[in-house]
């Protein structure tokens, strides 16, 4: 007997099913799952190459443009938020595309990729982006940044540098600690963080980076 495994059609050792019989309505309703099955897989990883092509050359280009614009900011744009009231929500991991600017001053000094303009960039500020890509090349734990959440969006209160790399590197999704700004006679839109998490999360990470040596 062969042993090839790729036989082919109507070979003796794999008669076809005689028509109308059950092996043969099982193979059609097969075939027909198949095929969008396949056709899915394939769109999925044309999409998955397309996402590549863009991280290699179009998303650093994309940014450069964007760090050209002052990164929005918080207090400008939502001067109710100061009346807000602030609900500690605890550790999540949020969409970086969802957080949309800087909730602290100096706004006007970053670009919209969350980096110094380059006028603002110095020695020091360098030398920390450098620890910050080594330490993400080791694949090394970094700390989670601070955001509070106002109007289904997150805006940084410590961790600028961390969500820039994260855009430069393609990241989908970042570690943050989250308060929620509740605004008057609003509700809550996050569900408070257990209490088993909040002890987890203060112990320290194998691998972290020391905050103050890599992190502005």
């Amino acid at each position: 007997m062969s042993t090839d495994a790729t036989l082919p059609p109507n070979d003796p050792q794999d008669p076809e099913p005689a028509p109308g019989s059950a092996l043969r309505r099982l193979r059609a309703a097969t075939e027909a799952v198949a095929e969008p099955l396949v056709e899915g897989v394939g769109a999925v990883i044309g999409s998955a190459i397309e996402s590549f092509r863009e991280s290699s050359g179009r998303r650093a280009r994309r940014l450069g443009r964007l760090g050209r614009e002052p990164l929005p900011s918080l207090p400008d744009l939502y001067p109710d938020a100061r009346r807000a009231r602030p609900v500690e929500i605890g550790l999540r991991t949020v969409d970086v595309a969802a957080i949309r600017g800087t909730a602290v001053g100096g706004g006007d000094q970053r670009g919209a990729d969350f980096l110094p303009m380059r006028k603002f960039r110095g020695h020091n500020w360098r030398a920390r982006w450098q620890r910050l890509r080594r330490a993400h090349d080791a694949m090394i734990d970094l700390p989670p940044i601070d955001v509070v959440k106002y109007d289904d969006g997150y805006w940084i209160i410590d961790g600028h540098n961390r969500v820039g790399l994260a855009l430069y590197a393609g990241q989908v999704d970042i570690d943050a600690s989250v308060v929620e700004l509740i605004p008057p006679g609003g509700q809550r839109t996050e569900p408070l963080g257990s209490l088993a998490a909040q002890v987890e999360s203060s112990r320290p990470v194998r691998g972290r980076v020391d905050a103050e040596s890599a992190l502005e």
